[in-house]
């Protein structure tokens, strides 16, 4: 299990490790892979290794791009699904391949519910930022 890139990685103690030692699954997907579309109900969060996942909106032919996930972030549209078990509001396509781990909604509620250290990253990118670009 590498985690490393994260931010809250190193700031977790020891149970949290050894909870996501057991709860991560390995995953790998090409790039054009499809990770969920808009209005699907997501069973679990993608901790990103490597490549880069773009999240975006379409409306008839036209793509709106909201944001991209690189090594060391998750999708807040990813976690917030699984989180709250309710539709996801974007869709999210790998551009590159891309590796990672996958923790399961009851792992991943389980994780939220007992790591300060990953309930501050989860806060923390409850942010604006991509909102606010007018391109």
């Amino acid at each position: 299990m590498t985690l490393e890139k994260f931010p809250f990685f190193g700031k977790l103690d020891t149970q949290a490790h050894d909870f996501l030692k057991t709860h991560l699954k390995p995953v790998e997907a090409p790039a054009g892979t499809l990770l969920f579309e808009e209005g699907d109900i997501c069973d679990g969060v993608l901790f990103v290794n490597e490549g880069i996942i773009e999240v975006y909106k379409k409306q008839g032919d036209v793509k709106k791009v909201l944001y991209e996930i690189q090594a060391g972030e998750q999708c807040i549209v990813n976690l917030s699904s699984t989180l709250s078990q309710s539709k996801a509001v974007a869709s999210a396509t790998a551009t590159t391949d891309i590796q990672g781990f996958l923790l399961d909604m009851y792992s991943l509620r389980e994780l939220a519910r007992n790591s300060f250290a990953y309930q501050e990253y989860i806060f923390a990118l409850y942010r604006l930022d991509f909102l606010l670009d007018d391109e």
